[in-house]
């Protein structure tokens, strides 16, 4: 064998052993990123289903708390009734005790009227011989009159104390339906502070008692989960619950109602969107309290 074809051989060994080596690389490097890929795609599938694990968490919460709201909006409405009720009896009994007291007025004035009659007529009795077992009788009838009306008066006596008796009763259960208001209002002021959009069920605006809140922008928008991130904070006065709305120029684009606040941003879930919100679109409170 000529030198010439041992070289020939020689490098045909050595680009076969080159061209081994290159594919060994090739297929390891394509079953690690294959490796790679399954392991990422295993992540990704397991923080969607904790996300949508989240989301039907979420949504179950609502329903709770809107039928707790439902419910006590109801026994607030039945409470305000009762409260118009019991006013309404007040004023009956009122008017009643106004009546007896009118009686009594008239039946005392009338016994002082029999008290003068029996002594006019006593006094014709003195002078009046003639006619004095009549005047007697008489005397003896104003005595009967005397005693009735005494009687009469006792009762309405008696009437007009338990009446004043009812009116207080009356007082007492209002002032326990008053009381149980303000414990509703407490437990709405307690929502409100979570962040609960509680004026939407009562049909109130939440944003006429929100201060005035500066001008922001969206610093990043989240549409899968309805969020987005503004750039106000805490050191803004920015707090859970408080809505904004997002414009570009003079088109409307949505509703922000704040969940999260931190010292710098907020993170804020999209209401009545009218357009898709982008970064940097404008955030602004709707009440300026005088400012501009």
């Amino acid at each position: 064998m000529s030198i010439v074809a041992r070289v020939f051989v020689v490098l045909n060994l050595i680009l076969s052993v080159a061209f081994l080596i290159f594919a060994l690389q090739i297929w390891t490097a394509k079953t690690k990123w294959q490796k790679m890929y399954e392991e990422e795609r295993k992540a990704n599938i397991e923080k969607k289903s904790e996300v949508q694990a989240r989301l039907i968490e979420l949504s179950k919460d609502t329903v709770r708390k809107e039928e707790w709201i439902k419910q006590h909006k109801q026994r607030i409405r039945e409470l305000y009734g009762k409260v118009q009720e019991a006013n309404d009896q007040i004023l009956a009994l009122q008017s009643r005790v106004g009546e007896s007291e009118a009686k009594v007025s008239m039946w005392q004035a009338l016994n002082e009227e029999l008290v003068r009659e029996n002594s006019r007529r006593a006094d014709e009795l003195a002078k009046v011989k003639g006619v004095l077992l009549k005047q007697q009788q008489m005397v003896q009838v104003a005595r009967d009159n005397e005693v009735k009306a005494r009687n009469e008066k006792a009762e309405m006596e008696n009437d007009l104390n338990a009446t004043k008796q009812t009116l207080a009763a009356l007082a007492r259960d209002k002032r326990a339906i008053e009381d149980d208001l303000a414990i509703q209002t407490r437990r709405i002021e307690t929502l409100l502070a979570k962040g609960v959009p509680i004026w939407e069920y009562l049909q109130e605006d939440p944003e006429a008692t929100q201060p005035y809140i500066p001008d922001a922008l969206v610093l990043g928008v989240k549409p899968e989960l309805n969020l987005v991130m503004i750039s106000v904070g805490s050191a803004q006065g920015v707090k859970p619950g408080y809505r904004f709305t997002i414009s570009r120029g003079d088109q409307y684009i949505a509703k922000a109602q704040i969940e999260r606040v931190y010292p710098d941003m907020s993170s804020a879930r999209l209401l009545l969107k009218k357009g898709e919100v982008q970064v940097h679109d404008e955030v602004k409170s709707r009440v300026s309290s005088g400012k501009q």
